[in-house]
């Protein structure tokens, strides 16, 4: 893969409000490091107008801000949609201490911001405090203040940070009513508020670390499974006993992984902490194969909206219905879970053509996507289907095998199959997107991503492509409607649906 340069812009003329600047240590995906020092605020992004400038995906056009207020330093991210990380969580507005490490978007390049002083050592942490004389009515400064005096007394040297304003213009409202006493004891609930949330920030890292490695088993998890995969692929050809004991070894070391992030997701406690709906949803996705543990933030609302448009049109109920009335869920769902793909694929069956098996699209440069799962004839020729004299005519012919839904069925399921197990990468939705948008244009689009699980799956397709939205419709109408139908009380629907508690179960 190509490797993206980074550059690093300098800063201007130095300011000579403070004698501490910023050391900006940027690591770049190629692992060159490159360092540039800022008196002043200074912004960072992707855009030719930002000060220290990173050509990288991650980054927005202007990703985060470092204010200097003539007393403190500050790092605000600027897209407001928590995609600026210190220490695994997302920062709106953060003090910059002695230093800090940012991870610029989910998986994005490091940067570390260190203060020092002028000189290039690192500064005091705090200026000693001018000693009063004594008097006999004088009394030492306490902490709170000390405090108080910080946040009272305007900096007369630039312009001040939003959390110095904020909590000084608190203090203020307070000062109008209340004698310092009262300002004192403000202050000390403060304090004791910011150790609380000193608690909460460590228990979010290590949360945060929690969530990283249940990521990191379950990629790993998915590496295995396509390995399995295609080793069963070379036993069925020809198996000997040395790859049927490695074989057997892969699927006990599976099973292993499964259970032992079955353990990170019950110690993590997403589902316990989610309405129920989401939980469907976050079950869904898994199995899918995609990771439930780093669902993005908005899947969830979008699946409900697509849930929402279920609801609306009646779709669905009358697809089902057929589908009942004409028996073909078992034979589907065992021909599914035979192959080891997830039942819910036959909902893609009801995106495509309602479950009708005489269904005809419309007209492509392939021709005519044809019967229950609309096969347009290149496809249907290379998984068997033997293809009738009017295959290029929107009629419907007897002879053509695309009609035959038995047999187009078990092309399906191979088709599915072989693209969950090579350009989706054991990505389940990736794979429905793939059977949509066309096997050879998918295959030139997910080949921009690296080749493994943790890199190519649907949400990195989400971030990195411009997916059409017939491809997006597709995906979440498919999607939402396996989700309705886990539990289709829950979401108000009164249906029937295959593969649940009434209705039969294939076998397997």
């Amino acid at each position: 893969m190509r490797r993206r340069s980074v550059k690093l812009t300098p800063d201007a003329t130095p300011s000579t409000a403070s004698s501490r600047v910023v050391v900006a240590r940027l690591e770049g995906q190629d692992g060159a490091v490159r360092e540039a020092r800022f008196t002043k605020t200074f912004v960072v992004g992707s855009g030719t107008g930002c000060d220290l400038r990173l050509l990288d995906p991650h980054l927005k056009r202007v990703h985060l801000r470092v204010i200097f207020d003539g007393a403190l330093w500050w790092m605000r991210d600027l897209e407001g949609r928590g995609e600026t990380l210190l220490d695994g969580r997302p920062i709106s507005l953060e003090p910059l201490a002695e230093g800090a490490l940012l991870e610029l978007g989910w998986g994005g390049p490091r940067l570390s911001l260190r203060l020092v002083a002028a000189d290039g050592t690192r500064p005091a942490r705090s200026p000693p405090e001018p000693k009063e004389p004594k008097t006999a009515v004088s009394k030492p400064l306490t902490s709170a203040t000390r405090i108080v005096e910080r946040f009272l007394k305007r900096s007369e040297e630039g312009p001040e940070g939003e959390g110095t304003v904020m909590l000084r213009r608190a203090f203020e409202r307070v000062g109008r009513r209340s004698s310092l006493p009262y300002k004192i004891a403000f202050a000390v609930a403060l304090v004791v508020l910011c150790a609380v949330g000193a608690v909460v920030l460590r228990q979010s890292r290590e949360l945060h670390a929690l969530r990283a490695a249940a990521e990191r088993l379950f990629y790993a998890m998915k590496s295995v499974e396509l390995e399995n995969d295609h080793l069963e692929e070379v036993a069925l050809l020809h198996a000997t006993p040395q790859e049927l004991s490695e074989l057997g070894e892969r699927r006990a070391h599976l099973r292993a992984l499964e259970t032992e992030y079955e353990s990170f997701v019950k110690e993590l406690g997403i589902y316990a902490k989610v309405p129920e709906d989401e939980r469907v949803i976050l079950r869904v996705a898994r199995t899918f194969g995609e990771c439930d543990v780093c669902v993005p933030k908005g899947f969830v609302p979008e699946v409900r909206t697509y849930i929402d448009r279920w609801r609306a049109n009646g779709r669905l109920a009358k697809a089902l219905q057929r589908l009942k009335e004409r028996g073909y869920a078992p034979t589907i769902g065992k021909a599914l879970t035979d192959a080891g793909l997830p039942k819910q694929y036959i909902y893609l069956a009801l995106e495509e053509s309602a479950f009708d098996d005489r269904a005809i699209g419309p007209p492509t440069r392939f021709g005519f996507a044809k019967g229950m799962w609309q096969f347009l004839s290149p496809t249907a020729h290379q998984y068997g289907l033997r293809l009738g004299q009017k295959y290029d005519e929107p009629v419907y012919d007897p002879d053509d095998e695309r009609f035959d839904w038995e047999k187009a069925t078990a092309a399906a399921v191979r088709y599915l199959k072989e693209l969950q197990t090579t350009e989706a990468q054991a990505s389940g939705i990736l794979a429905m997107a793939s059977y949509n948008w066309g096997h050879q244009n998918i295959r030139t689009i997910i080949k921009k991503l690296p080749a493994t699980p943790e890199q190519r799956n649907f949400w990195r397709l989400l971030a990195d492509e411009t997916v059409p939205q017939e491809t997006y419709d597709y995906v979440l109408y498919i999607f939402s409607a396996a989700v309705i139908c886990e539990n289709p009380r829950l979401f108000g629907f009164d249906l029937q649906c295959p593969f649940s508690a009434e209705a039969l179960t294939p076998p397997g």
